[in-house]
């Protein structure tokens, strides 16, 4: 495998890939395989060695892809690949956040939501599909602790059992989305257990103009200062809640080599690229919104619109519209909604659908 040559000035993928001179380019040989093609007639014979021949490439690129490296290594890495301005999350409000801005923020916001908490402590975030989660998330990544997506339709009975069973003494969530999804009654439930309540309004409110300023100067050391901390690929790096349909919630951890996995096993059976536009309205609690909606097109240079409900079946093909989204995640349910209330033209500029989690 010849990685990196597409980045090159000689490289035909200009629009689709972040150009330029002397990128990293690696070379990766593997053994020699073999294989017998079988059929009755030469197109049938030609026909099975495409397949084959196809399988065995699309292994091999993800048997050379790096996943023994944490989750914010990987986001600092595709900064430098696809450039610190390239716009990869956007939500609601419509304005994009580079790789730079994601990566100072995610700095600026990890040295207070880390106090009061320890390295590899679970941390729980309470939070929709908006830009501020994916900055809380990383923010708790660059620190070393370990993000658990609580599920805010569950109920308040199902996220103490969640909480209790991930030993969860502190929940990361945002006043305005309290109060937007009148969950008041359900913070003031976990409260009352001794969980510590943090509103990212008032962690904002304390990061000043001095603050800003290391973040950003920090950018250019994260690497360094990350792996300073010498988080293992197989340490958790998420933990996921089970419905509850079955009993009380059951937590899931998963580990940054886990979850880089499953990208690039995506990445080496899918044609996306920098001109891409994923559009993700599956929470990120629920691991294909987490996974498929959320890490993989970061972590790939492909732009990422979030939107918080998955249920709005009119505003989100509207939304595909007017994204110019090419690739959408969802279940069965979701996309049979979509595809009820769509405008014939709202997912015009779809390349790809993805339907599973059912």
């Amino acid at each position: 495998r010849i990685d990196g040559a597409q980045f090159t000035r000689f490289s035909r993928l200009g629009g689709k890939m972040r150009r330029r001179a002397f990128p990293k380019i690696t070379l990766t040989i593997l053994p020699q395989r073999h294989f017998q093609v079988t059929g009755e007639s030469a197109r049938e014979r030609r026909a099975a060695a495409g397949r084959k021949l196809y399988d065995v490439m699309s292994d091999m690129i993800f048997a050379t892809s790096d996943i023994d490296r944490t989750l914010f290594e990987a986001l600092i890495d595709a900064k430098e690949v696809h450039g610190a301005n390239q716009a990869v999350i956007e939500d609601v409000k419509r304005t994009p956040l580079s790789y730079s801005r994601l990566i100072t923020g995610s700095l600026a916001l990890a040295r207070p939501l880390a106090e009061g908490t320890r390295e590899g402590e679970a941390v729980g975030v309470l939070l929709p599909n908006v830009a501020g989660v994916v900055v809380t998330f990383f923010a708790l990544q660059a620190k070393g602790r370990v993000p658990a997506m609580l599920n805010y339709t569950a109920g308040l009975a199902n996220l103490q059992a969640a909480c209790a069973a991930a030993e969860i003494r502190t929940i990361v969530t945002a006043r305005a989305f309290v109060d937007q999804a009148k969950l008041g009654e359900v913070v003031a439930g976990l409260a009352a257990t001794g969980i510590a309540i943090r509103y990212l309004e008032d962690i904002a409110a304390l990061i000043g103009a001095g603050a800003k300023l290391r973040a950003l100067v920090a950018n250019r050391f994260a690497l360094r200062r990350h792996r300073a901390l010498r988080i293992a690929p197989g340490a958790p790096a998420v933990i996921l809640f089970t419905s509850g349909s079955e009993g009380l919630p059951k937590g899931v951890v998963l580990t940054h080599r886990n979850l880089l996995a499953n990208c690039h096993q995506l990445s080496a059976r899918i044609d996306f690229n920098e001109s891409d536009v994923v559009l993700n309205a599956l929470p990120v609690f629920h691991s294909f919104g987490l996974t498929g909606g959320t890490l993989l097109p970061i972590l790939s240079g492909v732009k990422t619109v979030l939107y918080p409900s998955p249920l709005h079946y009119r505003i989100v093909p509207a939304l595909a519209y007017d994204a110019n989204a090419t690739i959408l995640f969802g279940t069965d349910t979701f996309l049979s909604g979509y595809a009820r209330m769509a405008h014939g033209y709202d997912f015009y500029s779809l390349r790809y659908i993805f339907a599973g989690a059912e």
